[in-house]
């Protein structure tokens, strides 16, 4: 397998990913998430691809293939009234494909985030991950990430 940056001709297959994780999202909160179609999600992709302030990483093979993605940028905060000034690998999206997952996929994208993070001087690798996504709550768990914050919610309607 090969970890590398995405191109815009991997588009189509990166697509499916994205609508996995999209799925999972706005079936379990779409009071929250919207229900994207294929073209709002291509466009996520290829926007993200050309966006210079971002990586797009994919695990792919030699008959290209494309089993998982990630999606992180750089969060540097300064001068902040209340927070050290930081720099912080932010990760936007993690997904493996569902018929490939438990096979070590993740885990090498975790690997990658960390190398970028060294690489560029990051303190930390911070993301955001839903209460009801038990699977990847305990896929961080495994590789040593910790609970920083809790956001908390209560409906009041509207």
């Amino acid at each position: 397998m090969e970890i590398r940056e995405a191109r815009i001709e991997d588009v189509e297959q990166m697509i499916f990913i994205l609508e996995q994780i999209s799925k999972i999202h706005y079936e379990n909160r779409p009071n929250i998430f919207k229900e994207k179609s294929k073209i709002e999600v291509e466009k996520v992709a290829i926007d993200t691809i050309n966006d210079k302030d971002k990586k797009f990483i994919i695990v792919t093979d030699d008959t290209l293939k494309i089993y998982g993605l990630l999606i992180c940028k750089i969060k540097d905060v300064k001068e902040h009234i209340n927070l050290k000034d930081t720099k912080t690998l932010w990760i936007e999206e993690i997904g493996v494909d569902e018929k490939y997952r438990k096979r070590g996929i993740g885990k090498q994208l975790w690997k990658e985030a960390e190398k970028i993070a060294k690489e560029l001087n990051c303190k930390r690798i911070e993301l955001n991950c839903w209460n009801f996504n038990k699977d990847a709550i305990n896929f961080y768990k495994s590789i040593g990430m910790n609970t920083q914050r809790k956001i908390m919610e209560k409906e009041i309607g509207g």
